[in-house]
């Protein structure tokens, strides 16, 4: 128990001892008046307006920066519209193209298949008409041959007897 004061009066001078250091710790400000203060949180409360006015400015120039990024994306994006509105015309434009082209290729063919069977026909007729040609002079050929045949024998028959028509005949290697 006596331990027990023993601590506890220690305790209290040692509370004792440090209070009076903190008494002198305390150091004296500056006297500040009610119009002093006063007239400094007038002049925060001017900066602060001064401030949110420069930041409200600000965010607006921002807001109409922005407006104008938007705009300019507008316009490009209706640029872009307007160029793929021009493939698409150019697109049309080759498919127009395209079909004309097939369509003079089917002409093309068209007239090229007439005119292979023209020149067949013509062929055709060529070799008919010198077919027909051919049978028709070798008819003539034969009938002037026999013709000629007829006459030749003739002459010989009167050759033997005369003989002016003899030489004239053997002239001509007919006898």
């Amino acid at each position: 128990m006596i331990k027990k004061i023993i601590i506890g009066l220690s305790i209290i001078m040692f509370i004792f001892s440090v209070l009076p250091l903190r008494a002198f710790s305390y150091q004296k400000t500056m006297g500040l008046t009610d119009k002093e203060i006063v007239e400094r949180l007038t002049k925060l409360e001017e900066g602060q307006r001064a401030l949110r006015a420069e930041m409200n400015r600000r965010f607006e120039d921002m807001d109409k920066r922005f407006e104008d990024i938007n705009k300019r994306f507008e316009d490009m994006n209706k640029r872009f519209e307007d160029m793929n509105k021009r493939f698409e015309d150019i697109n049309e434009r080759f498919d127009l193209l395209n079909k004309r082209i097939s369509d003079l290729v089917h002409t093309t063919n068209t007239m090229m298949v007439v005119f292979g069977g023209l020149v067949v026909a013509m062929m055709g007729l060529v070799f008919w008409d010198r077919k027909t040609l051919i049978e028709k002079a070798k008819e003539s050929t034969v009938k002037k041959i026999e013709t000629d045949s007829r006459l030749i024998k003739a002459l010989r028959e009167l050759a033997k007897t005369d003989k002016k028509l003899a030489e004239v005949m053997k002239s001509f290697g007919l006898l």
